[in-house]
């Protein structure tokens, strides 16, 4: 993949699209090969693996880890700590090497658990590009309802394995959760919106 300053395009199975500062919502499948998590602890896992990398290389907006598939929601986050960085493409961190930190930290562990070999995610992922404030607001919402839909509970905030569970619970220790890093945001003004012109979503359920 060619990666220039306005963004990048590639295409395996599926298409991907990349541009500065772009929030995207990315899903992971298991592997058939694997089958399903049925574990609490494969899921707990697969959480602490995603939730690692908030404010590393991303901001993490939203997740849900289902038996058979996982969506998140994340922010690829400059490298560097200028104001010009969040216009080249080329001085992000990569999605698809979060994507494939988040995979394999927890594929190494589940394998390491359960004394195996072999692929728990597949391969390639698929990920769009949120386009707007009211379209974040509406993936997450679908997403923390997922649940509510396949009858797991009755209110998404139940579901143990979702950010309505953890980052939008109103726990203080999720507080500031995507208050973006000074160094990363260019400026001493952490008020200004992340990214493209985002505010922070408000709580779904």
């Amino acid at each position: 993949m060619q990666i220039a300053k306005e963004g990048a395009f590639y295409r395996h199975n599926l298409p991907h699209y990349r541009s500065p500062g772009c929030i995207y919502h990315c899903r992971f499948s298991v592997d058939p090969c694997f089958g399903c998590f049925t574990q609490d602890w494969m899921f707990e896992i697969v959480e602490e693996a995603i939730l690692l990398h908030n404010k590393k290389d991303c901001l993490v907006f939203a997740y849900e880890i289902m038996s058979t598939h996982t969506h998140v929601v994340l922010q690829p986050i400059p490298v560097c700590g200028h104001l010009a960085a969040w216009c080249d493409q080329r001085l992000f961190h990569r999605l698809e090497t979060i994507a494939g930190r988040m995979k394999g930290r927890s594929s190494c562990l589940i394998n390491r658990r359960l004394c195996r070999t072999g692929n728990i995610w597949q391969r390639e992922s698929f990920d769009r590009t949120v386009r707007n404030e009211k379209d974040l607001e509406g993936v997450i919402d679908y997403i923390h309802h997922n649940p509510v839909r396949w009858n797991l509970v009755v209110r998404p905030e139940e579901y143990r394995w979702s950010s309505a569970y953890t980052i939008y619970s109103g726990d203080q220790k999720y507080a500031g959760w995507l208050d973006l890093p000074l160094e990363l945001h260019g400026s001493s003004d952490t008020s200004q919106p992340v990214g493209k012109g985002f505010s922070l979503p408000k709580k779904t359920g």
